[in-house]
């Protein structure tokens, strides 16, 4: 008798144990719901540029939700910062307003607070990187935030002369081969820069 009393409580203690697992939550994969990050990208003052250099891309006429937001002017290259949608694109043309594009690169920002890259402030981001086209292809990486845009580029032609527009901070490395690119509400683009120049 006393046997089977102390099995039916081992049982009964086994069974609440099991059930307290199912419905505890697990605090350690548990994440915080924070504020969402509201973009602000899309919202820069847009940058007119010279001729159409998305023609050679657009299966369309026009892309209405396009929206050029920086333009950089290296030597004989220009590079395109734009969004689209929630997206950011970077597009590099020879200079000249009927230029067909070297090189295209498209990335859509970070959905969620934990993809991408948190290696830079104000993001996370998503990181996308190509090189373009011809016999001496120059190479690139775009990351795309809701809050930033931020390029590295190797440019064909190192032209001392560098040309700028629209919401843009940028600098040049040490050994000149070189350029960084930021495109960002004025306040963030200094903080975005240094870290990308001390990386």
């Amino acid at each position: 008798m006393m046997t089977r009393t102390i099995r039916r409580l081992i049982a009964g203690v086994t069974v609440g144990l099991a059930c307290s697992a199912c419905t505890a939550t697990d605090t350690g994969t548990a994440r915080p719901s924070g504020a969402p990050v509201i973009a602000e990208l899309p919202k820069l003052p847009t940058v007119d540029v010279a001729g159409d250099p998305f023609a050679e891309l657009d299966v369309t006429p026009h892309e209405a939700d396009r929206r050029v937001i920086g333009e950089v002017g290296v030597g004989s290259e220009r590079l395109i910062v734009y969004t689209e949608g929630e997206k950011c694109g970077l597009l590099a043309t020879p200079s000249g307003t009927h230029q067909k594009p070297s090189l295209q690169l498209l990335t859509s920002w970070p959905k969620k607070a934990d993809e991408g890259s948190s290696r830079l402030p104000f993001g996370p981001y998503m990181k996308t990187s190509g090189y373009g086209s011809g016999d001496t292809p120059a190479w690139a990486e775009l990351s795309c935030s809701k809050k930033a845009a931020v390029v590295n580029y190797s440019p064909v032609d190192d032209g001392k002369e560098i040309r700028r527009a629209g919401s843009v901070s940028l600098s040049r490395s040490a050994d000149g081969k070189s350029i960084s690119v930021v495109v960002g509400k004025e306040e963030q683009r200094n903080k975005i820069l240094s870290a990308v120049t001390s990386s």
